[in-house]
Formats: C-alpha cells, sequence, structure tokens
C-alpha cells in the first residue's frame, strides 16, 4: 500500500505554498524525540527532548500562510504568488531568518542566566520579507530569495539559495537539500557582535562584517498506514569565520536530529 505522506515546506519540490482555487488547507500534527548541540558559549554542546511537530498550510487563491515543524528547516511563512507559470514561480515572501536569545541562551529553553552570556543584550527575532524566486523540476527544485528585516529588529538584508531533490523508494520518501545563506553586517553585528556596554575581560569588542552559512538536510519518511507517518531527519548548519569568531559563540557549526510520529488529518 502507498500513502501520500503530505510532507512539504517552501524549499522542496511538492511544496504546497501555489495558487489554489478559493480556499484551502491542510494539517498534521505529531510529536518527535531531537537531539541538538547549540553554537551558543555556556550552553550545554548536547542537548535532547520531546519537541511537538505541527503543520498547518492554509492558502487562498494566491495568497499563502504555511507553518511547518515537520522539516528541520521549516517554520512560518506568509506570502503572495505573483508568477506560476512554467515551472517557474516568483513570490512575495515574509518568513522568520534568525531565532532570538539573551544572557539565557535561546528563548525556547527555561533556564536562568549563563555565566558566559551574562551582561549581553537581548537579541530578538526578526521578521524579514521580500521576493522568492523557484524553478521545480520533476522531483527537484532551485530557489533564491532576497530579504529584508521588516520589525526594525537589526535593519539587515538576507539572501538564500536552496537546493532540494526528493527520491521515492518504495514506500519511503526520501529528502536532502543544501543551501548557501549570506547576511548582511547590519544582520551579522546585531546577533554575534559584541559592544562597549556588553563587553567583560572574556568578551572584548566585536565588530563583524557580512556573514555565509552553509545548510545540508536530509529526511526519511515512511507511512505506516493511510494516517501515521514516520518520520527523520538530520539538519547541519555551518558558520563563516565572521560568526565562528564572535566571542559568544562556541563552535561554528551546529547539528540537529530527529525521530517521530505524526497524523495526517
Amino acid at each position: 500500500m502507498s500513502c501520500k505522506s503530505f510532507a512539504s515546506n517552501r524549499y522542496y519540490a511538492d511544496n504546497t505554498l501555489e495558487p489554489t482555487q478559493g480556499f484551502a488547507w491542510d494539517w498534521s500534527a505529531g510529536a518527535g524525540y531531537y537531539v541538538e548541540d547549540s553554537y551558543l558559549v555556556g550552553l550545554d554542546s548536547y542537548d535532547d527532548g520531546i519537541e511537538l511537530d505541527l503543520s498547518l498550510a492554509i492558502s487562498y487563491e494566491n495568497f499563502y500562510l504555511d507553518f511547518d515543524h515537520n522539516q528541520l528547516s521549516g517554520g512560518l511563512v506568509v506570502g503572495y504568488s505573483l508568477i506560476d507559470k512554467f515551472d517557474w514561480g516568483l513570490d512575495i515572501l515574509g518568513t522568520n531568518t534568525q531565532a532570538g536569545f539573551d544572557e539565557k541562551g535561546l528563548g525556547i529553553y527555561n533556564r536562568g542566566v549563563i555565566e558566559e552570556l551574562a551582561g549581553i543584550k537581548s537579541r530578538n527575532y526578526d521578521f524579514d520579507a521580500g521576493l522568492r524566486l523557484t524553478r521545480r523540476f520533476e522531483n527537484s527544485q532551485i530557489s533564491f530569495e532576497f530579504l529584508h528585516d521588516v520589525t526594525g529588529t537589526h535593519n539587515g538584508w538576507v539572501f538564500n539559495t536552496f537546493f532540494s531533490h526528493i527520491l521515492p523508494w518504495r514506500n519511503w520518501e526520501f529528502r536532502s537539500g543544501v543551501g548557501i545563506s549570506a547576511y548582511s553586517g547590519s544582520f551579522t553585528d546585531y546577533y554575534f557582535g559584541i559592544d562597549s556596554d556588553e563587553a567583560t575581560s572574556n568578551r572584548p569588542v566585536y565588530t563583524p562584517n557580512g556573514s555565509t552559512s552553509i545548510m545540508f538536510e536530509f529526511h526519511a519518511e515512511y507511512p505506516i498506514s493511510q494516517d501515521w507517518v514516520f518520520l527523520s531527519g538530520w539538519l547541519t548548519t555551518w558558520f563563516s569565520k565572521e560568526i565562528d569568531d564572535s566571542p559568544i559563540i562556541s563552535q561554528g557549526y551546529q547539528h540537529k536530529a530527529k525521530v517521530g510520529l505524526r497524523y495526517v488529518f
């Protein structure tokens, strides 16, 4: 028996962010066990736990909203499709690029002040908007995004390019992708720079220029019934020296892996 898993996000060739006739939506929910390391100083290089996996895709004509937590590269996306012809797509896009953090670490964890981060200012989540150009192939996709911060968080820009491929094999679906991102100097300095008010004897003033990162992602999914899907994934990100040299960065890479189940409604 073969069951469609409906797993997608904007980076993959089967993404659902396309114009529809009228209103359409679908969603899934589940949970998974994750293991990850952190690039911030003072945080445990090994962290694990249970997290909920929720995906919701809503579209109306050319407008769409997608929240994807199944793919490790997923997140909240809102957009409008300007062009969708001949396997090409051009969209206006809005999404979060960088998670915020402060002297307690990443905001998703409940912990006290971390000694190595004590005294740093809060770095807020951003929300970036811009254009996305996509070219789809049979089981592959390449995309280019130019986004600018619209919240006044860092007032910088981000350029993303990502190539992905989906390989069906029997009832399995394997997804792999590689992406390269470039960040403006104001983006890099806001999140990873150190100003004079934050400097200490062990944390010197640091003013970086623009930076880059490379991301590799792999997922495997298997429909164990008509509604239940087994999923697993791996995501690795490597940061350029402008980020790695920051006094609040412990390593120039980050890994995350997970396994879980989700129910497709």
